[in-house]
């Protein structure tokens, strides 16, 4: 061999040596790893690894939804205990481990609970909330993000209801957990959604619902729309407030102080009178009448607007002395 091919041997060998440490340098730790399964593999932790290097098992992964860190010393003990050429330039290197989940919505979790609290018996307008405010749930990737509930105990005197948790709804139990809602029995009851001065109409258009817990619903609030819709305001009416009965009434046909005409009709004859409203009145109701002839006053019923009807004198006797015998 002459001297030329000599050197131009330890030259390639000396090329060589550097690409080998070129390789080995190359293991550096990753900033974050998402991994799927339930262990943390040397390749999560390091790019550049040799495929059967990099499938070592090192750790158990953190639970779905959590995340797991390695700091700069782990990552040192860890490349000195698998051979590894790395070692931490300063004490920053670390790797963060996230496990891949899906998490299954809050509101998912409430609905299921409550469908299976009133599956239990509870009133139909229960309202939960969880005492947990800040509970999440996460599955594992690919599993279906869905409960069910066990157990359900509901307190009506303490208003809290209990029940353990199972997820997924169906298959393997992977998550079994106790939880506490507080439950309110809520219903929806009609307001204003304006302004009504004394004397407005009530409207359809002037309706909105809102929800309430059923003990603040006293037993004069108007709860549907047949005693509202078609009724007048007494006085004025404050907007996206419950109503109460005695606010409303029958629109004013016969205002008090109206002369109106008295309507005294029989098989036999009918006889018609002036009078003057004592009161205001709406149809149907009952108001007093002055006749405006004889001033005499009378009780009428209000028949439309600036009419009102009277009953013949026998009829009224009649229903004095039964009214006073009851």
């Amino acid at each position: 061999m002459t001297r030329r091919s000599f050197i131009a041997l330890l030259l390639a060998g000396t090329l060589l040596t550097s690409a080998l440490a070129g390789t080995a340098d190359a293991a550096e730790p990753r900033r974050e790893a998402t991994v799927s399964g339930d262990q943390v593999r040397l390749g999560d932790l390091f790019d550049g690894l040799p495929a059967d290097q990099a499938e070592r098992v090192i750790a158990t992964a953190p639970a779905p939804g959590q995340r797991s860190w390695f700091d700069s010393p782990t990552l040192a003990s860890l490349a000195a205990a698998h051979g590894i050429d790395w070692k931490p330039a300063g004490g920053a290197d670390r790797t963060v481990v996230v496990r891949a989940s899906i998490e299954v919505p809050r509101e998912e979790i409430v609905a299921s609970l409550k469908q299976a609290v009133l599956d239990a018996g509870a009133p139909a307008g229960l309202e939960l909330t969880l005492e947990n405010r800040s509970f999440t749930l996460f599955l594992p990737e690919g599993v279906e993000p869905t409960v069910a509930f066990r157990n359900v105990r509901y307190d009506e005197v303490r208003n809290r209801v209990t029940a353990d948790l199972v997820a997924p709804a169906e298959g393997p139990e992977l998550v079994r957990q106790t939880i506490g809602a507080r439950a309110q029995d809520m219903v929806e009851v009609p307001i204003l959604n304006r302004r009504l001065g004394s004397g407005e109409v009530i409207g359809d258009q002037d309706i909105a619902w809102i929800k309430v817990p059923r003990e603040r619903v006293s037993a004069d609030v108007v709860t549907d729309l047949e005693n509202l819709v078609g009724l007048a305001a007494r006085r004025t009416l404050a907007a996206n407030q419950p109503v109460r009965g005695r606010d409303v009434r029958t629109p004013v046909v016969v205002a008090r102080g109206a002369l109106v005409t008295l309507l005294l009709q029989t098989p036999a004859m009918t006889l018609t009178a002036q009078g003057k409203a004592l009161a205001d009145g709406g149809l149907g109701e009952s108001v007093r009448i002055v006749n405006t002839t004889s001033n005499r006053v009378v009780d009428a019923t209000v028949a439309g607007p600036d009419l009102v009807t009277v009953l013949p004198p026998a009829v009224t006797a009649a229903r004095r002395i039964h009214s006073a015998s009851n």
